[in-house]
């Protein structure tokens, strides 16, 4: 899985079920091994969560750097050729490995946005609208509620500088439970550094809307209500929002809360608020690079080797374990030079004697993977 920033979405990979790569090759004569099957590179934007579903699901690689990558599944090698089986009782070899399958895994994929600060706020509070005084952005805006029915960004710039701001859809009371539309989109606020609570001054009760919209980030978690934030008090051009900016913005500032009054549509306060955004999401920038530690691209952590098992079955016994059943699924045991080489690995890694041990006799047969093999006298 390859990070890029290319890539905005993961809707492409949707019907995308089955991702494989190429098959090593077997070994042949001449001393030619095997070929290495070619790669395949999944390409998803960066800010992509990988998820390994195995019955339980494990958080494998968080790809937020164009560039980044982890290897989901490893190829199996590829066989050795003839001439690794030559020796002085064996000069010209039949035989030659076949290469090995790959590992296989069920990957879950989710985005989250990769943006600097973010807007929340209830329904037509003016996000959309502020987001496209802000940046070039062009959301869809209206005079009805759940305009926005998606995150979208835009680029806000600030003198020689630059940041990223998300327009998430309007949150309403009980979102956290799922109602609304803004539940499925806040957890792409868990990467912003700062949020701005746009409220609706022209409406009755702006204080309770603020409330609301705090309580709800409260309740989803991840740290949303941690976060630095501030209020901007929109649509103070209409009559009502004149009349209540003074009294809705003194009453917050007396309880700590940094208040901005903005106007989406004249422009009005829109300076000011870029400027303060700025240096929240640069101070949030500062704070996380002093406190993060080497970043290293993580690793799926490979399967734990299966020990040597035998159990004894209707037809003989049966052989378990990873490196018994990689001899054989190297080998064509159907091939009698290719069974002595079988037999002389086994022995080595101490199938044998296991298998004695177990009761094997003389002419019985043994199972190992797909292969029936009978013991040797």
């Amino acid at each position: 899985m390859r990070a890029t920033r290319d890539v905005q979405v993961l809707s492409r990979l949707q019907r995308q079920r089955v991702v494989r790569a190429g098959d090593g090759g077997k070994g042949g004569t001449a001393d030619r091994r095997g070929r290495n099957g070619k790669s395949a590179d999944v390409i998803v934007p960066a800010g992509t969560m990988v998820w390994r579903s195995n019955g339980e699901e494990e958080l494998v690689a968080d790809l937020t750097e164009q560039g980044m990558y982890v290897v989901m599944a490893r190829g199996g090698d590829g066989g050795r050729g003839n001439a690794r089986f030559a020796g002085p009782a064996r000069q010209a070899p039949r035989i030659a490995e076949r290469g090995l399958p790959g590992t296989r895994c069920n990957i879950r994929l989710e985005l989250r946005l990769l943006a600097d600060a973010g807007l929340v706020g209830l329904p037509s509070a003016g996000k959309s609208s502020l987001l496209r005084a802000m940046s070039k952005a062009q959301p869809k805006v209206a005079r009805y509620e759940f305009t926005t029915l998606e995150p979208n960004l835009g680029v806000v710039e600030s003198g020689y500088e630059r940041f990223v701001l998300a327009d998430v859809p309007g949150l309403i009371e009980g979102a956290h439970r799922g109602e609304g539309l803004g539940i499925g989109f806040l957890k792409h606020l868990s990467r912003t550094q700062a949020l701005v609570h746009v409220v609706d001054v022209a409406r009755d009760d702006p204080l309770k809307d603020i409330s609301v919209v705090r309580g709800e980030l409260s309740r989803f978690g991840q740290h949303l209500d941690e976060k630095p934030w501030l209020v901007a008090l929109n649509k103070i051009d209409l009559a009502p929002g004149k009349r209540r900016k003074q009294q809705v913005a003194a009453e917050l500032s007396s309880r700590g809360v940094e208040v901005i009054c903005v106007s989406a549509r004249t422009g009005e306060g829109i300076p000011e608020l870029i400027a303060r955004m700025r240096t929240l999401v640069d101070k949030g920038h500062a704070e996380r690079k002093a406190g993060d530690v080497q970043m290293e691209v993580p690793v799926l952590r490979m399967k734990v080797v299966q020990p040597l098992k035998i159990t004894r079955i209707s037809k003989g016994f049966r052989v378990r374990g990873d490196k018994a059943e990689r001899v054989v699924a190297q080998l064509d045991a159907t091939s009698a030079e290719a069974q002595v080489e079988i037999w002389r690995r086994l022995r080595r890694m101490g199938v044998l004697t296991a298998l004695r041990r177990a009761g094997a006799t003389d002419g019985v047969t043994v199972r190992i993977g797909e292969a029936e093999l009978e013991w040797p006298e």
